[in-house]
């Protein structure tokens, strides 16, 4: 994976034990604000009294409560990290023991604090790095390749478990470092300078020819062994450099009852069928917006209603209004273009146009056409009646554009001779301008692989969510590191995302989303269509 930020640590899976300590939960924070999966170790609960884990942040948290110093506590804790959130990269070990630090003489020191000291800087260290490198050369059997970025860092501890696993660590794989934090017992470091170190030795793109070593939390380096060698220069702030805005425009089509009367009939439609249009309009609404509330973002999307649905359920539809949301038009009874003559399309659209400027008091500017069904009549349909924007096109993945002008392609009359169809598109640079097509497709929705429709031949429902989940995720990524200023479309179904067990996928994507702060804002599509008209 390409990274960009100062650290290059996006991504990453990183294990921190005695995660409930100042230290530790400071560098819990740290690593997730730095994009890591973290996987927080601590045999105590989460403190009640600490402020919660944000939505942002959840979904790449994983904390487990265990015993440090027991072998088979370690172990399973290391396996179920690795099931969360795949092979381990970082380790850190956090072995600072306030008992360590006593200034009392040995003879007054009771036997258990001694052992305590024992637990914390010597049998619990060990037993981390053992399974953490155990897990990590399963791993790399499994993939057929080193581990990226595969680091320990020590807190406090033993230095000298340091200088044992230096040489160990590099025959598992040839880039692998282990270095140590060293804590001056006459000038207490704060948990965050501390971290900082952390964060500069995790890193193999900074600290990359670092192994062995012990560097201070103030910046002051000594071998692991040998004491006190040189001075290190830790910059004092590791924030990732600013970013390209990436634009996400969340939507929903509210088919309802209607996506079974268009673009969905079918002979052998039955009452079951209908009722999971109910469901969405009476179950599915209420919870999505509950949910994107909960984010605050229930203003932030562009809802496509057919009129059907907004005539049909009128209590919902007023609470999607009233949330702060646009409404844009998805038809009447989700009918597909090529369904209708064009003067049942002008019919239909003119109808949905009353119905939603009489709906939220203000003539809609933007449309999208049912199961993405629209020809050129659609399009000159939209220009006519003053549209600013369709989302139903893909001539672009994640960059607006301007609608085609381009002559119907015409399909293959097999009866003719070869040479009737073999002919090239014609070649134009006209467009419709200022109509901008904001792009959607079938990899950017929910309904296609979530949702199980009885009488469409290539009907699926039974992917895990998590599945697409990562692929969401993945796309993201790849977008965010080689596109400049794009937009990200997501696109939900009550039917489907209000389901029990797809909701909490959508709450944990698009908060995960917003976790990257001034990187992403989220766009009503109409605002993403006068952004785009406004650069061209």
């Amino acid at each position: 994976m390409s990274h960009t930020s100062f650290l290059g640590l996006e991504g990453l899976h990183v294990f921190v034990t005695e995660a409930a300590s100042p230290v530790g939960k400071q560098a819990v924070q740290e690593f997730l604000y730095h994009g890591c999966k973290v996987s927080a170790f601590d045999s105590n609960q989460p403190d009640p009294s600490q402020p919660t884990i944000s939505t942002e942040d959840y979904a790449h948290l994983n904390t487990l409560q265990g015993n440090g110093s027991d072998e088979e506590s370690v172990r399973s804790s290391i396996a179920l990290a690795c099931k969360r959130f795949g092979p381990i990269n970082i380790l850190l070990v956090n072995a600072d023991c306030a008992a360590a630090r006593s200034h009392s003489p040995i003879w007054d020191v009771p036997l258990e604090t001694w052992e305590e000291v024992h637990r914390v800087t010597v049998r619990g260290p060990f037993l981390a790095v053992k399974h953490f490198l155990g897990a990590a050369q399963t791993a790399q059997r499994t993939l057929g390749r080193e581990l990226e970025n595969l680091a320990v860092v020590l807190v406090g501890g033993e230095p000298g478990l340091v200088q044992s696993v230096k040489d160990d660590i590099v025959r598992l794989n040839g880039n692998a470092r282990i270095n140590a934090v060293g804590l001056d017992e006459r000038n207490a470091a704060r948990p965050e300078d501390v971290v900082r170190t952390v964060l500069f030795l995790a890193s193999h793109r900074v600290a990359g020819q670092i192994t062995g070593q012990c560097l201070g939390a103030t910046g002051r380096t000594t071998n692991a062994v040998t004491g006190p060698q040189a001075i290190q220069s830790i910059p004092a702030a590791l924030s990732p450099p600013k970013r390209n805005k990436i634009r996400i425009a969340v939507s929903i089509d509210l088919d309802a009852v209607s996506g079974w009367l268009g673009t969905g009939h079918h002979p052998d439609v039955v009452m079951a069928d209908y009722s999971s249009g109910f469901f969405a309009a009476q179950v599915g609404v209420p919870r999505l917006l509950k949910m994107l509330k909960k984010l605050g973002l229930a203003d932030r999307c562009t809802w496509f209603i057919p009129g059907h649905s907004a005539e049909s359920f009128p209590a919902e539809v007023k609470q999607v209004v009233d949330s702060g949301c646009e409404i844009g038009l998805h038809g009447y009874a989700h009918e597909g273009a090529y369904q209708m003559t064009p003067e049942q399309e002008r019919d239909v659209l003119v109808r949905c146009i009353d119905l939603a400027t009489k709906l939220t008091g203000k003539k809609p500017v933007g449309y999208r056409a049912p199961l993405y069904q629209l020809r050129e009549s659609t399009l000159d349909l939209l220009e006519e009646y003053g549209f600013e924007y369709d989302a139903s096109l893909t001539d672009r993945d994640c960059h607006p554009f301007f609608a085609p002008r381009r002559p119907p392609l015409q399909t293959i009359d097999f009866s003719q001779p070869a040479s009737s169809w073999m002919n090239p598109i014609e070649p134009t640079t006209a467009d419709r301008r200022p109509l901008v097509c904001v792009p959607c497709n079938w990899y950017m929705e929910d309904m296609t692989p979530m949702q199980y429709l009885p009488h469409t031949h290539n009907s699926h429902g039974y992917t895990d969510v998590r599945v697409i989940e990562n692929l969401w995720r993945d796309r993201f990524l790849w977008i965010r590191e080689n596109e400049e200023n794009p937009v990200f479309p997501v696109l939900m179904h009550p039917d489907t995302s209000g389901m029990a067990h797809v909701i909490g996928m959508l709450e944990r994507l698009l908060g995960w989303l917003k976790g990257w702060g001034d990187e992403v804002e989220f766009c009503q599509t109409g605002e993403i269509a006068r952004w785009y008209r406004a650069q061209h």
